[in-house]
C-alpha cells in the first residue's frame, strides 16, 4: 500500500481546504498551517517540496516504530511482559521499579500490595503487553 492510499482521506480533506500536505513529527497537516522547517518535505524551494511530496505520495507505506517505553514513567504494578534471553518465552509480572536503566519487577508474580519480603527481580529484556507484537523495548 502507497502512503498516499493509507492517507487518502487526510490528502483530500486538506486538498478541500484549499491546502497542500505536509509531514510534522510523523503526522499529516496542512502545509498552510506548518512552518517550513518542520515539515519532512522542506527542501529549500517550492520545486523541492513538490518533488519530496510526490515521491512520499507514491512511496510504500511503512508503519511507524513505537517509540521505546519511558520505564521512569510506568506505574508500580502495571502488568508487564519480560525475559532474560530471547530464546526465553515473556514471562507476566509486575512492574516493581526502574533503576540504573534496569526493569524490576515484585518476585512471584507479586504486586507491592501481595509482596511479604519486598523481593524483586531485573529483566534484561521487558514490554508492556499492548505491544507484544510490535517493537520490544530492550533494557541492559
Amino acid at each position: 500500500m502507497l502512503n498516499r492510499e493509507k492517507y487518502a482521506k487526510e490528502i483530500i480533506e486538506i486538498a478541500c481546504n484549499g491546502g497542500n500536505i505536509a509531514v510534522v513529527n510523523g503526522k499529516l497537516e496542512n502545509c498552510r498551517k506548518t512552518q517550513c522547517n518542520e515539515c519532512n518535505f522542506n527542501g529549500g524551494t517550492i520545486r523541492d517540496c513538490e518533488i519530496k511530496t510526490r515521491k512520499w505520495a507514491n512511496s510504500e507505506y511503512v508503519e511507524p516504530i513505537e517509540p521505546p517505553v519511558d520505564w521512569s514513567r510506568v506505574p508500580v504494578d502495571t502488568p508487564i511482559l519480560v525475559r532474560d534471553s530471547e530464546l526465553f518465552a515473556w514471562s507476566k509480572e509486575h512492574f516493581a521499579k526502574y533503576e540504573d536503566e534496569t526493569v524490576y519487577t515484585w518476585d512471584y508474580g507479586k504486586t507491592s500490595w501481595s509482596t511479604y519480603d519486598g523481593k524483586m527481580s531485573s529483566y534484561k529484556y521487558a514490554m508492556l503487553p499492548e505491544s507484544e507484537d510490535q517493537n520490544e523495548n530492550k533494557q541492559n
